[in-house]
């Protein structure tokens, strides 16, 4: 059942002309495509030298880190620079249950091993710190 109309193709997707039905990728070894739905067969070489462009954003592709990044701000307030403030970690204070650490990172023992890490609670000034 020959026919003189080639597959629709819709990016690098071919279509029946005969149905509409989406057409299967050829083998290797396959000369002729069948349509799955009406049986109309497309030569395999409609597939051949079809252009693809693909499109992305960043937001695509979640990433653990992009979350991290997300949970520490610089605080600004009425328009004022957070230039020399020290950024806001979203955690909970132990003495008062505020959210809203500041902190800071120093390396205070050698070099192979972690930084220390120093909060302050927004709230009530309470002071703590973590070795990582």
């Amino acid at each position: 059942m020959a026919s003189t109309s080639r597959a629709h193709r819709i990016g690098s997707l071919l279509f029946c002309p005969a149905c509409g039905t989406l057409l299967d990728l050829p083998k290797d070894d396959q000369d002729e495509i069948a349509c799955n739905q009406c049986g109309r067969i497309e030569p395999a070489s409609s597939y051949e030298n079809l252009p693809t462009k693909t499109y992305s954003s960043p937001h695509a592709f979640p990433s653990p880190l992009r979350s991290k990044r997300a949970l520490v701000q610089n605080k600004v307030k009425d328009g004022e620079a957070a230039k020399g403030r020290d950024p806001i970690a979203q955690e909970k204070c132990q003495k008062c249950g505020h959210i809203g650490l500041s902190y800071k990172e120093m390396q205070l023992r050698s070099a192979d091993e972690g930084s220390t890490i120093f909060y302050k609670c927004l709230n009530c000034g309470d002071q703590t710190s973590t070795n990582n």
